[in-house]
């Protein structure tokens, strides 16, 4: 078993964010292929597995991480665990398992646009309507910048959390 570590990334951190897994649990990974995104206080680094194996997750995304932290353990292909086989004698009948029932996905924000966030009064409904999972300072931009042409706004000013509390969104700078 190999551990993936996080590197130190920059000199300015303690910690980062673990912001978003590019490779499933359970899935064989190549040498050289970037197995998670990882937010510092500057940037968004991908995290390069340097060997093959079947990848096991020790952290979710979202997690806080330091340099030198395990977020995950690559087995050999040849030692790791085959996915469980459902019992063919389940009361049940039919011998596969019931699919679980799937969750929506949580968003990520990264810490530049949280920041971004407070500074215009954004809250994560206005940003639910982008329809992404992973939200970043620029995809806030974007969204104060307005839609384009021809596409009813999805945070107007009347609609911040500052307005509808009699207030007014703090500009930028």
């Amino acid at each position: 078993m190999v551990d993936i570590r996080i590197p130190r990334l920059n000199t300015n951190d303690a910690s980062y964010v673990l912001v978003e897994w590019l490779v499933d649990d359970g899935a064989t990974v190549e040498s050289g292929a970037s197995v998670a995104t990882v937010e510092t206080s500057k940037s968004l680094e991908d995290l390069v597995s340097e060997h093959a194996g079947v990848l096991s997750r020790r952290l979710p995304a979202g997690a806080d991480c330091r340099p030198g932290q395990v977020v995950a353990v690559l087995t050999p292909p040849s030692q790791a665990s085959p996915p469980p086989v459902a019992d063919p004698g389940r009361p049940e009948g039919g011998g596969t398992p019931e699919a679980a029932p799937v969750s929506p996905v949580a968003m990520v924000i990264t810490a530049p646009a949280r920041a971004l966030m407070r500074q215009h009064g954004i809250d994560e409904q206005d940003l639910a309507a982008l329809g992404r999972s992973l939200i970043r300072r620029s995809d806030v931009e974007a969204l104060l910048a307005g839609p384009p042409a021809g596409v009813s706004p999805l945070v107007t000013p009347e609609a911040t959390p500052a307005a509808r509390e009699g207030g007014h969104a703090r500009p930028a700078g």
